[in-house]
């Protein structure tokens, strides 16, 4: 019986892994509001993710700042996490409309729970993952779009 509850326990942890730092990512392909497909490669540096209304306003306020490439020019993805919107929402406001930059939805159940994070409290801020190779160097969480613009820019 102990051997069954460690290998499922194990299992479990393989199956529903989130993003470490020293470790390769999950890659995925979605799709962003213009309907165009988004891969994350090797070449991808950043990932700038959230989960949250409040952390996505916040990310969305900093880039429409920027020119429309210029996610691109730092290949960095802006991933919006969408599966927690109740589906009649999702209707109305998907796909999200009025923004010239990239916005890829994450609107998969399996692949959130591979890169929300699961402490609530880091979960309502932007999360940037910083890459190389495909594999995490490190993960930041801000409350700001000043710490935000740091991160990118240096």
């Amino acid at each position: 019986m102990k051997k069954t509850v460690l290998a499922l326990v194990c299992l479990s942890t393989l199956l529903f892994s989130q993003v470490e730092v020293g470790k390769p990512i999950k890659k995925f392909d979605l799709k962003d509001q213009f309907d165009k497909s988004h891969s994350l490669t090797n070449s991808t540096k950043k990932i700038v993710y959230v989960s949250s209304k409040a952390a996505a306003h916040k990310a969305k306020e900093f880039f429409a700042t920027k020119d429309k490439d210029y996610l691109s020019k730092k290949d960095i993805l802006f991933v919006a996490d969408v599966t927690a919107m109740p589906t009649i929402i999702k209707f109305f406001v998907l796909p999200i409309k009025g923004y010239d930059y990239p916005i890829v939805m994450l609107d998969d159940e399996k692949l959130s729970k591979e890169y929300k994070p699961s402490d609530d409290k880091k979960a309502e801020k932007i999360m940037v993952i910083t890459l190389k190779n495909g594999v995490v160097e490190e993960i930041n969480y801000f409350d700001n779009v000043k710490d935000l613009q740091l991160s990118i820019e240096g």
